[in-house]
């Protein structure tokens, strides 16, 4: 199954000058655990829940998105499969890919969307198999 047609189209994103408390409230109202960060329709970062905890509270005086978010965006295209999805978030121990197009971001898949449709459960739970795995600390 093709990304584009699993993806999520309706996208809450942020800039890198935005608060981390608003986006952080955001986040909590939302009930998400990440965010894409954009310039135009470019992205350019990701802020997760984590990073907010340990880049900004943990290191205290970090205020805004550009001095906590990752910088390394992994992403994947609408013409991927399911397949390769799954593959990327295992290898990355991610559960969320923003989708790019041309440079520009047009959507987001999350593992729950992998595990949604019969011909991709497999995918997801092998992913979530992989990410699960205890790292090192």
């Amino acid at each position: 199954m093709k990304i584009k047609d699993i993806m999520s189209r309706d996208i809450v994103t942020c800039t890198p000058t935005d608060l981390i408390s608003e986006i952080a409230q955001s986040m909590r109202a939302l009930d998400i655990g990440c965010m894409p960060v954009v310039d135009g329709p470019r992205i350019i970062g990701m802020i997760t829940d984590r990073d907010i905890v340990t880049r900004s509270v943990a290191e205290d005086g970090q205020r805004f998105v550009k001095d906590v978010m990752t910088q390394d965006v992994i992403s994947v295209g609408p013409e991927s499969s399911s397949e390769e999805a799954a593959e990327i978030m295992a290898q990355h121990r991610i559960r969320r890919l923003p989708v790019i197009k041309n440079d520009s971001l047009i959507g987001f898949v999350a593992l729950a969307d992998l595990s949604i449709p019969s011909e991709t459960v497999h995918d997801a739970a092998q992913a979530l198999h992989e990410i699960s795995k205890p790292g090192h600390l």
